[in-house]
Parts: structure tokens; sequence; C-alpha cells
């Protein structure tokens, strides 16, 4: 449909050829035809001539029968048709008629009303003197009318007429006229392109579908010749299908594996794909839609009579000689005995954890455990001298060794339980804000402030366990901050993921310690007043909603944890 706007434009080879040519002067003497037309027969001139353009065939006798009427309709002895290219802002002379055969048009550009009128307004533009305004071959025209040609959404060129009788001139009638004229010309000129584009689009398609269908059908002979070399030999399951998603080759072991339905769809349909993947069948239509590849891994396929398989599902486009979807190839992995090795190696990495998880619970708890029993020894000697102060002492440390020995196993209790609790929407504004309110007393007491700053846009989180890591961030940062220090909580949308940044204005962290910073039983506090499992619980409860916890240096100073939580699941 833009083929017109195009050629007129940029000069298309046929469209030029057109404007190339002149038109020739008429025989019968100047102004025959009633030299002051009124209204009613401007209109009838206008209505011929668009019925006229409307039976042409080329652009070529379009644009003499347009420019011939234009003279007619208006007086005019002399005319052109001048193409205009906006992207350049290049104008330049097409077909000409009595004097104007001359005439530069490029000097339409260096006159003020043309370009702010003509080409910025797109409204005729009527010149009495034109000799004062653009001298040249219009020197000694009497009035002169510059009339757009504009498409919708660009201009494609102008019609100047002039060289009118001596005593006429051009009326208001006249400029709402050319006006008309500009789009009728324009409408006629780009349906009589459109046409014939359109046609020989429709021949050059159904050559190519012939050609195409030539080349499908021996394409299919030379894969069925393929097929007995490679594709029957092949571990793996291969499925060919077309753009319908009908099952056209399957090898043997696709045949043991695979659902034997004409269709992929009813084939996938009978896996537990859906479970992992709700929009799958759009993911499978992409591939030959959208040249997308789609992947399934790990889904189970029933078979019936026969034990179910574990099969990761691989598809892509199926192209032809030239480099066009003509179906798609599907993959079928046997994962079975490999999810299952897979899995035992889970279970022993999981068990391996657990040994060095118990590793650092017996070391951490030995610590005090040994001072307590060696505590309680020397008072059980004070009380046997009657020194019963010294046995209050003893006895003091080590309830304080039994009250580190129980703030190890609650918090090791919660970190095994951070997978567990109510998940329920949540506003994050609450979240934060009841995390800040909980800190404030201790923050006061240290002189430390505390601001929360929250897009009020954000969504509710579906967690019931991220209060307890944003209290302690929090916990953690008024801690580590000196008095008349600043820490802030803030939480914003970015890439479809909720962060939450908890920054304060105290030492920072070595860059050393940094590398540690979430192992379990590792802290900078002060013997007895952190275990070091309270980062690794939060990484934990963070990282089970699909999401990361990091800790860097600010560049001005002090320490700054990031959560980044998806906002929704990723396809």
């Amino acid at each position: 449909m833009l083929y017109f706007y195009n050629a007129l434009a940029l000069g298309d080879s046929r469209f030029c050829t057109a404007f190339g040519g002149t038109v020739a002067e008429s025989k019968q003497p100047r102004h025959e035809v009633s030299p002051t037309p009124g209204e009613a027969s401007g209109i009838k001139l206008l209505a011929d001539l668009a019925a006229r353009l409307a039976s042409l065939q080329g652009p070529d006798a379009l644009q003499r029968e347009a420019l011939k009427y234009a003279l007619q309709m208006f007086r005019c002895a002399s005319g052109a048709v001048c193409l205009y290219d906006g992207s350049v802002s290049r104008i330049r002379l097409g077909l000409a008629a009595g004097t104007a055969k001359g005439f530069r048009p490029e000097e339409l550009l260096d006159v003020d009303l043309v370009r702010e009128v003509v080409l910025g307004e797109r409204r005729p533009l009527v010149l009495d003197d034109p000799g004062l305004t653009l001298g040249s071959e219009m020197g000694g025209w009497r009035g002169l009318a510059v009339v757009p040609i504009a498409g919708p959404t660009r201009l494609l060129g102008v019609l100047v007429l002039g060289d009118l009788a001596d005593g006429d001139a051009f009326t208001p009638g006249d400029v709402a006229l050319m006006a008309a004229l500009g789009n009728v010309v324009a409408v006629a000129a780009e349906t009589t392109l459109v046409h014939a584009e359109f046609r020989q689009q429709i021949q050059r398609r159904l050559s190519e579908v012939g050609a195409e269908l030539a080349r499908a059908s021996a394409e299919l002979k030379r894969l069925k010749t393929f097929n007995e070399e490679l594709f029957q030999s092949a571990p793996v399951g291969i499925v060919l299908f077309d753009r319908r998603f009908r099952v056209t080759f399957r090898n043997r072991a696709a045949e043991r594996l695979w659902a034997d339905d004409r269709s992929v769809l009813d084939a996938v349909r009978r896996t537990d794909v859906a479970r992992h993947d709700p929009e799958w069948q759009s993911g499978l239509r992409d591939v030959v839609n959208m040249r997308r590849p789609w992947l399934a891994e790990g889904v189970v396929l029933k078979r019936p009579g026969r034990e179910p398989v574990r099969v990761n599902l691989s598809c892509s486009p199926l192209l032809s000689g030239r480099q066009e979807v003509v179906g798609g190839v599907l993959i079928v992995e046997d994962v079975t005995q490999r999810v299952r090795m897979e899995q035992r190696l889970a279970v022993s990495e999981r068990l391996a954890g657990v040994g060095r998880l118990a590793a650092m619970v017996a070391h951490e708890i030995n610590n005090p455990l040994d001072g307590i029993i060696r505590l309680v020894k020397l008072a059980g000697r004070a009380g046997s001298t009657g020194e019963g102060e010294r046995v209050e002492r003893y006895l003091a440390e080590a309830n304080k060794g039994l009250q580190r020995m129980v703030v190890v196993v609650r918090d090791l209790l919660d970190f095994s339980r951070s997978a567990a609790g109510a998940v329920e929407p949540m506003p994050i504004q609450d979240i934060l804000a009841e995390a800040a309110r909980a800190m404030r007393p201790a923050a006061g007491k240290g002189g430390v402030e505390i601001l929360v700053q929250c897009d009020p846009e954000l969504p509710a989180l579906k967690s019931g366990s991220l209060y307890h890591v944003v209290l302690n961030l929090v916990k953690n940062a008024v801690e580590a901050t000196p008095s008349g220090g600043r820490v802030r909580v803030a939480a914003r949308a970015e890439d479809d993921a909720l962060v939450i940044e908890v920054a304060d204005t105290g030492p920072g962290i070595p860059p050393e310690v940094l590398p540690r910073l979430f192992e379990p039983f590792y802290s900078l506090k002060a013997m007895g007043k952190g275990t070091g499992l309270g980062l690794v619980i939060s990484k934990d409860l963070v990282e089970k909603q699909g999401g990361t916890l990091t800790a860097a240096n600010r560049p001005d100073g002090g320490a700054v944890f990031t959560v980044r939580i998806p906002l929704a699941p990723a396809r």
C-alpha cells in the first residue's frame, strides 16, 4: 500500500520515467476554456478528473491527466509537477508544461512561505508576483500557486501552477479547489500504483508457492533417505512435523518412547508438562510461528502398560532450503536414569551438608559446654570449702554459656524451619514499616536514625518470611552503625523484580570478610553477641522465593545488603 509514497518521494524508476517526460503544449489558443470558471464548473472539472484518474492503469497517464486538468481548472498557461523527498528535504522537477519547462524547483525551498505553508501546513499557497520571490523562468508570470500533493503521512510532491492571462487572478474559491485537487491526485496515484504492485505480489507469491512445493517434495525425498541412514540409528527420539503439527516422521527411538499420535500437540498432552509450564502450547506454537526454540526438561511421560519415563523435550523450527519454516523437529531424550542418579547425588550432597553443619554445631556448642563443665567443677570445689560468693560467680558464668547454647540451638531450628510458615500476600510498605518499628527502640538507644523509603506502586508479595529477612538485616545495620549514623531501608521495582536495600553509615565490611559473610557461624560481632546464623537464614529464605541476597560496601562508606525477589515467576 505504500508503494506510491515510496515511488513519489524516493524516485522509483517507473515513476521517475512517468515524470521525466513533458506535456505537449496545446495547439489551441490560450484560455480557450472559460477564463474564469465559477465554483460549479470547477467542481465539475474536479469530478471529471477523479473519474478519469480512476480509469487509468499506469502512473504515466495519471500524471499527464492531472497536470492537464489542473491547467484547465485554474486557467493557467504553464505548470509543473515536482517531487519532494522529505528525508533529505530535496525537491526536483518531474512533469512540466509551458514556460515551466525551465523552472528550477529547488528555488521553492528558499521561500519561507513555501516551507511554512506548503511543506509544513500542507496548504495551497498563492503568490501574486512570483518574479519578486523566485526569479528564474517565472519572472514574467502573472500569479503563482503551489499546491501540495499530500498522502496520509507525508508530503509526496507539489503542483506549481501559474502564468495567468492579464487581468486574471486566483480567487479564494480557487484556493479551496486546489486543496481538493491535491488530495484527489494523491489518492488516485496511490490507488493505481498499489493495485499494480498488488498484482505483481500475487503473481510473485504464486510462483514462489509453486517453487516451494517442488522444493518441499524434493526435500522430503532426501529426508526419507537420510532417515534410513542416520535418524533410525540416533539414540534419541526424533519426531518431524509440519506447520499444522502433524507428525511426518518418527525414528525407532521415538517409536519406543513417544506416544503413537498423529499430532505432536496431542502427544505432548500425555506428559505432565503443564505442571512445569502452563503456557506450553503457546511456546510450542512459537516454534513454527516465531522461530523460537522450545524446551521442557524432566517431564514425565506415561505409557499405557509400561513404566513411565522422564524425558527432556527440545523443539526447533524445521527450515527449507530457502530458510523458511516448513515445520519443526522434536527431540525426545530419555533421562530417567540420569535423573535418578542426580537425585541420589543430591541426597548425598544434602547428607554431606548435614554432616558439615553438624560438625559446625558440635564445634559451636562444644566451646561453651567445655567452659560450663570447668565452671561447675570450680563451683563444686568452692562449695566444699564454704566459699558461697565464688560458687555464685561460677554458676553465673556457667549460665551465660548455657544461654549461648540456647541461642545457637534456636537459630539452628529457625534455619531448619525456614521453608515452612504461612505464605500470604503482605504489602511491602507494611513489611518495611514493621521491621523499622521493631528496631527503633534499639536504634534510639544507640543514637541511630532509621529511614524507610518505599515505592507506593509495589504489589503485595506472597511471603510470610520476608519480614524475618528485613528485620534481621535492619538489626545488623543498627548494630554496625555508630551513634549519629543512619540506616536506610528502601524498596523499589526494577526489571520485574522487587529490590530491597538496607544501607548503613557504619565502617563497612572488610574486603577479606565479604567472601565468608554468608557462611554458617561466621560472625563479625563480639563473642556472645551473635551466632553467625542470621545472614545464613535470611539468604536461605530469600533463595526459597527464587531471589538473591548480596552484600557490598557503599562508595561513600558503610555497607548495603540487597534483596532481589522476582515479582512474577519466569516462564
